[in-house]
């Protein structure tokens, strides 16, 4: 078949083309192609096959075409890569991006699908092509290079990055909520008074356009309205499967004589918040009713430096860090588990994905995150009537499974008790009366600065010692922010993280009441000032997180260190500045209730988790859905569950 041929030939197989007849076009193609290799008669063939809703064969096709010499050739496998994205199919993709590096480092769309590509493969990478998206004119591309920024890890470059993009595009509402993510971080509260009235603005007028995007952890680290909270990061990241309970529930499974529970998370080492309070519960179960396997995605250099226990003592270790989602939830099948449990939510180094697959009958979150978790197939969120109470049920995805005491465990074993020390040795004024704040920073929002300010300004001789990284410039901005209203900055006292968890509680014993923040509370924090028998006071919230620490106050018997309100909070935290010995009555009986009260009590916490395990088993076995249902409580102890000596 000479050129002129070929060419009429290839022109009729496009008149077919334009008439929709794609069987037509296929059959001359195939006629061409075992003549010439010709990168028009490829691309043709991709666009025939992607009508023929062939995107799989299609994306070879283009590929093929831009394998060829030819001046269309990025055009064809820009093509491939896009067909690829659009079939789900990331590691073709990438090899393909792979090949030709260069050329998708510098184009704008190229790095948006090999960028979306290693983000949702948790590959690394993606840093390599932020610059191209930062530059680009459009708003996906900008959008996406801040995206591909894990927040909680930035270094200062990407701090710097997303500080740059923003100010290109300051209408852009997605770059907006991650710019005001790393401003809540350095505490510019300048910024926050101008923005965050904005934001408030929109979700009272149902616009949840940049809500839809944000890191759902980060939403809640400011914004207390459940319904915007269950809403966060609802664009972000994988959809749950439709009907994904019915669908596990009708799959075949083996239930033995033993419950076997999988616990799925990063933290699983003993240096870690969640372990504090986790210890001594896991090690609590009864092994003659429960088997317990640990799907552990915890950093090798975590549990080398940071781990004091053999947690082989814990349960059988899965370890599916290098796993993919696929990979790891077939290792969860592998075990055959009953009640897959998840300690993360949607928090730093969380593998929630693998429970979109189908692990267990049964699938439970817990503990790691304080909300519901959008966009994951779980049956059941565990918490109790304060955090989550019966009104709040629209806002949550889960079936609620209520504990009778707390949802927040605790360890009375292997925690220190704190030691008498000297203030000097922790820099603090040896007479003064010093509120104090052990949270991480980020928790201390606008509304809380405020708070306390007012309090300082009614306790005139107090002082309010604070843990506050220099980073970012987060300890000058807050700092500023009390000077600004008046507060002479030497009554603020700045502390750092003390490694030595014995140091670290000794510290926290000698300050004289504790004061929480909003909308974020303390958790484990809350729980080491109380059993460091620091009073702590906090008030009442209208979300799960900021009503954490009313659950824990209320599981110690201590009623009265919960406010009503703001104000009643500042009332409270004065009042017991002029009412000193009322406060160290309050401090005495705390130290009695940790041996008493539920709080502290691991073992009873455990029973009553395994009431709960076996509820939501029972119904899985009779083939019943999820539903809402309070875990019965035990009788109350008679005298201290535990002894215990500093």
């Amino acid at each position: 078949m000479n050129s002129i041929k070929l060419k009429r030939q290839y022109l009729n197989a496009q008149k077919h083309f334009d008439k929709a007849q794609y069987h037509d076009v296929l059959a001359i193609l195939n006629r061409l192609l075992d003549v010439q290799k010709d990168p028009r008669h490829y691309a043709l063939l991709g666009a025939t096959l992607v009508k023929l809703k062939m995107k799989a064969e299609a994306a070879q096709a283009f590929q093929l075409a831009g394998e060829q010499n030819s001046p269309h050739r990025i055009k064809y496998l820009r093509e491939a890569m896009r067909l690829h994205l659009s079939n789900g199919d990331d590691i073709s993709l990438l090899r393909l991006g792979k090949r030709i590096l260069n050329e998708a480092l510098a184009d704008p769309d190229m790095a948006l699908m090999m960028s979306a590509a290693l983000m949702r493969q948790n590959l690394e990478g993606t840093e390599a092509f932020r610059k191209t998206l930062g530059e680009s004119t459009e708003r996906p591309h900008r959008q996406l290079a801040v995206r591909s920024i894990k927040l909680q890890d930035r270094s200062d470059e990407e701090n710097q990055f997303i500080l740059d993009v923003f100010a290109k595009d300051r209408d852009d509402k997605i770059i907006r909520n991650f710019y005001l993510s790393v401003i809540r971080d350095s505490l510019n509260y300048e910024v926050l008074a101008e923005y965050e009235p904005i934001l408030k603005q929109e979700i009272a007028a149902g616009d949840f356009e940049a809500i839809l995007d944000e890191v759902s952890l980060y939403n809640i680290r400011w914004c207390d309205d459940e319904k915007a909270n269950s809403m966060a990061g609802a664009g972000r990241g994988e959809r749950k499967p439709w009907h994904g309970s019915a669908k596990r529930l009708s799959m075949p499974h083996k239930w033995g004589d033993k419950l076997r529970i999988g616990y799925l998370s990063a933290d699983l080492w003993t240096e870690h918040a969640v372990m504090k309070a986790f210890r001594g519960v896991l090690e609590a179960h009864d092994r003659d009713r429960f088997e317990i396997t640990i799907f552990c995605n915890a950093d090798p250099e975590h549990l080398r430096d940071h781990n004091k226990a053999n947690r082989d003592e814990w349960g059988k270790i899965v370890r599916i860090r290098d796993m993919t989602d696929d990979e790891a939830a077939d290792a969860v099948k592998a075990e055959n588990i009953d009640i897959l449990v998840d300690l993360h939510g949607h928090t730093a180094e969380n593998r929630v994905w693998v429970m979109n697959r189908f692990t267990a009958p049964v699938h439970a979150t817990w503990l790691g995150y304080p909300g519901t978790v959008c966009n994951v197939d779980i049956d059941y969120l565990i918490c109790d009537h304060t955090v989550v109470p019966e009104t709040s049920i629209p806002n949550y995805y889960e079936k609620l499974c209520w504990m009778p005491e707390t949802f927040f465990p605790n360890d009375a074993i292997h925690r220190p008790l704190p030691r008498s020390i000297e203030r000097a040795i922790c820099k603090m004024p040896k007479d003064a009366f010093i509120y104090s704040c052990f949270h991480s920073h980020w928790k201390f929002t606008p509304a809380t600065v405020q708070l306390w300010i007012r309090i300082l300004t009614e306790a005139p001789e107090s002082y309010l010692f604070l843990i506050c990284r220099e980073r970012f410039g987060a300890r000058k901005n807050l700092l500023k922010a009390f000077t600004d209203a008046g507060i002479s900055a030497d009554r603020i006292l700045f502390g750092d993280r003390v490694h030595d968890y014995a140091a670290y509680l000794d510290r926290v014993s000698v300050t004289d009441l504790g004061l929480d923040t909003y909308p974020y509370n303390g958790h484990t924090t809350t729980s080491e000032k109380l059993w460091a028998g620091l009073p702590m006071l906090t008030h009442k919230g209208v979300n799960f997180a900021s009503r954490v620490s009313e659950s824990l106050l209320n599981a110690l018997g201590l009623p009265e260190m919960i406010a009503d309100d703001a104000d009643d909070y500042v009332r409270r935290a004065v009042h017991y500045y002029n009412n000193r010995e009322e406060l160290a009555q309050i401090r005495k009986r705390l130290e009695t209730n940790r041996f008493t009260h539920p709080l502290f009590d691991a073992e009873r916490f455990c029973r009553h988790l395994e009431t709960a395990y076996t509820m939501m088993a029972d119904r899985a076995k009779a083939k019943l859905p999820p539903d809402h249902f309070d875990v019965p409580v035990l009788p109350p102890r008679n005298g201290p569950f535990i002894s215990r000596e500093a």
